[in-house]
Formats: C-alpha cells, structure tokens, sequence
C-alpha cells in the first residue's frame, strides 16, 4: 500500500503528537512531584491535545475513506488484524482526547490565548471522564507498543514499512 503524502504528514505530526502527550502525562501522573512542573505540562498538554483534535479528525476520514475498501476480498488475516489494531488505536485516541476534555475541573486554557469554561461543573461527572482518561491512555500506550514492534518486525523481515511510510 502506498501512503499520499497527506497520510504521511498526518501520521508523523499525530504519532509524535500522541507520544509527547502520552510520555509527558505519565511522566508528571507517575513520576513528578514537582507541582509546577505538573500544572504546566497539564496546562500545555490540554492547548496541544486541541491543536491535535481537528488534525486526528482529518486523519480518521482520511485513514478510514481508504482503510476499508483496501481490504476488500483480503483473505489473509494479516491486514486485517493490522486494520483492527489501527481501528482500536484511532478508537482509544478519540476516547483520550474527549476524556481529556470532559474531566476538566476548571477552564480550558488554549496556550494563553483562548479560555474556555470546563464542560461540567459536576466533579462526580469531570470524576467519571478522568476515571475513563487513565485507562484510555494505558491502552492507547500498549497498542502504539504492538504497533511499533510490529513495524520492527517488518523491518527486520525485510518488508520496509518505514521507507513506505517516510520515503
């Protein structure tokens, strides 16, 4: 399968994105305490999960306009288990990104220049999305795992998922 280069730079500014958020907000969730530390990577994680939001939007219609239709009469399980991991992925990635808005429990700042009031006033409701964000995340984490040592594995056997996606 050849990727447009479309694809390509939706696929490289998302994947660095979600990593970024991803690493960041376990950093200061699991290892941190510095306090100031933390309020600021929340603050920064919120404004660049926004920026990312329209983007990872585009990337679904473009990812899922072709993803489908190439598998059509496949017979082997391969591709279609790398759809389904691709499909949990870009699923976990809209459950971060609306928990993560969700549970806000006080304005939405986007990079200090727009404010937003947080959806809910109700903490047991901005409870209940930040009790879905963390596992959200945790599984996001381990299907971006699968996914880079199933890239790895298709370097090493020769078939350069890599140069297809980059080159």
């Amino acid at each position: 399968m050849k990727y447009s280069m479309l694809q390509k730079v939706l696929h490289g500014f998302s994947a660095l994105t979600i990593i970024w958020l991803l690493i960041s907000g376990f950093y200061v969730g699991l290892i941190s305490e510095n306090l100031a530390l933390k309020v600021f990577v929340g603050e920064l994680n919120v404004s660049v999960s926004l920026l990312l939001a329209p983007v990872f939007l585009l990337r679904l219609y473009v990812s899922f306009g072709r993803g489908y239709g190439a598998l059509a009469g496949e017979k082997s399980l391969t591709p279609w288990l790398a759809f389904f991991v691709h499909t949990m992925m870009y699923m976990s990635v809209v459950v971060v990104l609306i928990s993560g808005v969700l549970m806000m429990d006080r304005p939405i700042i986007f990079f200090n220049v727009v404010t937003f009031s947080q959806p809910f006033n109700s903490m047991d409701v901005t409870g209940l999305f930040g009790r879905i964000h963390t596992p959200a995340c945790v599984l996001l984490a381990a299907l971006i795992t699968l996914h880079v040592a199933a890239v790895i594995k298709h370097q090493l056997s020769g078939q350069s998922v890599i140069k297809r996606m980059f080159c």
